[in-house]
Parts: structure tokens; sequence; C-alpha cells
């Protein structure tokens, strides 16, 4: 009898199978968003972050933002484009006219990481722009921007 329970135990166990993992697991890159004061409520930032977002997908990074509080000025943004380099990323995309001269201005301190801009007035050297036209140029500008900088 203690066998034939043995047996029907054995047979019914459930399958041992490693499950697929339920989290997705990132590269170490992470590209990071730097708008104004509207954050993700702003046209070219939302489009900007859909690009972001479609690259996370495709090439498991993580991407982040951060919204310049306060002032929209250059020396109020520099403090959220420092915070943004110091963390480690690879890549800010900025987007408004205070983080865009956050940009231009803190660049030159962090070398390694790579920039683009969203609706720069002017060119800055170095600097992938991406030109404010509508939301889907601006999303394909930034996926394509940001998937080339993972690569470098």
């Amino acid at each position: 009898m203690l066998a034939l329970i043995g047996a029907l135990l054995w047979l019914t166990w459930p399958d041992e199978k490693e499950l697929p993992p339920r989290e997705r697991r990132y590269e170490a890159f992470t590209a990071c968003l730097l708008t104004d004061d509207e954050g993700l409520a702003g046209t070219e930032a939302k489009a900007a972050w859909a690009g972001m977002q479609a690259v996370s997908t495709a090439q498991l990074i993580k991407v982040q933002y951060l919204a310049v509080d306060g002032p929209q000025t250059t020396a109020n943004a520099l403090a959220y484009f420092n915070t943004m380099a110091l963390e480690g990323c690879g890549v800010v995309v900025a987007v408004g006219q205070a983080p865009v001269a956050a940009v231009e201005e803190g660049k030159g301190r962090f070398p390694e990481i790579r920039y683009v801009t969203v609706g720069a007035e002017r060119p800055i050297h170095g600097v992938y722009a991406v030109s404010a036209g509508n939301a889907e140029e601006i999303r394909a500008g930034v996926e394509s921007a940001v998937a080339r900088s993972r690569a470098k």
C-alpha cells in the first residue's frame, strides 16, 4: 500500500522546471531624460520618453527621468544634470530650454557620457540633436540616438 501511495505521489508531483524570470534583467546601462518643469506631460518630453522606452524594451537598458523643479534657469538645471551624470547615466537626453542649456554648460565635466538634445535652438558641439518636429519624429529620433549611444 505504501508503495502505491509513493508511486502516486511521485507521478503527480509537479515538475521542477525552472520558471522564466518574472522581472526584466537589464544591462548595465542607463539612459536618462532631463526635462523642464512639465516633466513627461510636455509634448516633446512625452515623445522622447516613448523613444527611450522602446530602446529599453529592445535592448534591455534602464531608463529614468528627472524634471527640473523650481526656476527654469541653467544654474538650477545644472544641479539636476549633475545628479544624473553622477548616478552613472550612459546617455542624457535633454528636453526644454533649461535642460538643454545645462547639457551645453555641463557636458565638459562628464566626457564619457553621450548627449542628446531635443529642440535645441542651435547645434552644440559633440551633442546629437533631434529637431523639434512632430511627436513621432521626436520619438524615432531619440530612439535612434539612444540606441546608437548604447552601441558605442
